[in-house]
């Protein structure tokens, strides 16, 4: 994952099942395994603190999931509030990259529909390049 191996990104969080970096204006996540309400708690609270960072100007989500990554119903509804937090302070958008869950169409429907709830839009992908490109194409630099 490029942006986890750029010497340029601060790593801001590696807590457990999630890693967080940040590279330009794309905050980027790898999880992997099952998220419940209260792994999702700590991860919205280690996101506050590294959007602060950017003042309040737009910046991208850049999502890498691996293996089970499934949300319980808990979890789902724990980061719907996240992400809704996220939108009202400048996450214009989210990418994710689902080619290494083991259940892609499961984890696919729980993102975009927390997504289109918050109002934000998201690409899903295979392959980390097309990822990495979207937010680029669409104005955000990592």
């Amino acid at each position: 994952m490029r942006i986890f191996s750029n010497p340029d990104a601060k790593l801001k969080s590696k807590y457990g099942q999630y890693q967080i970096a940040i590279l330009g204006n794309i905050v980027g996540v790898s999880a992997e395994g099952m998220a419940d309400q209260g792994a999702i708690a700590r991860y919205a609270q280690d996101m506050i603190e590294v959007i602060g960072s950017f003042k309040g100007t737009d910046w991208a989500f850049l999502g890498f999931l691996h293996g089970s990554a499934v949300l319980t119903k808990a979890g789902e509804e724990e980061l719907q509030r996240s992400v809704e937090w996220r939108a009202q302070h400048g996450m214009a958008l989210g990418a994710l990259v689902i080619g290494d869950t083991t259940v892609q169409s499961l984890v696919t429907s729980q993102f975009q529909r927390i997504y289109r709830n918050a109002g934000l839009e998201l690409g899903v992908f295979v392959s980390e390049q097309e990822a990495m490109q979207w937010p680029a194409d669409k104005g955000f630099e990592s």
